[in-house]
């Protein structure tokens, strides 16, 4: 990475899955599957991050150090961002009505 270095994080689809397998083998580890991060970096896929147990693969050839710290931060913002409420608003409690 160079300080002119764009680095995109996205969520892997179907159609990552191969660079996903490819990465892992490289890293010598198992291979993430989706649901997974990717930190692309100038069009190419250095390091990815499983959505289910946090567990990161990175290019060892290349310096991955910022793209996996920011694939940790935002898998972490991802898992503690609170679900949307429903549509019909929020519960409300049922009074008692007095006995006439």
């Amino acid at each position: 990475m160079t300080s002119t270095s764009t680095i995109i994080l996205q969520q892997a689809t179907a159609a990552q899955d191969a660079a996903l397998r490819e990465l892992s083998q490289l890293d010598s580890a198992r291979t993430v599957s989706r649901p997974a991060l990717m930190a692309v970096v100038d069009d190419r896929l250095l390091a990815a991050i499983s959505l289910r147990d946090g567990r990161v693969v990175a290019d060892p050839f290349a310096e991955t150090e910022a793209a996996v710290a920011l694939l940790r931060v935002r898998a972490s913002a991802l898992q503690t961002t609170p679900r949307r409420r429903s549509r019909r608003g929020p519960r409300l409690a049922l009074r008692p009505r007095p006995a006439v």
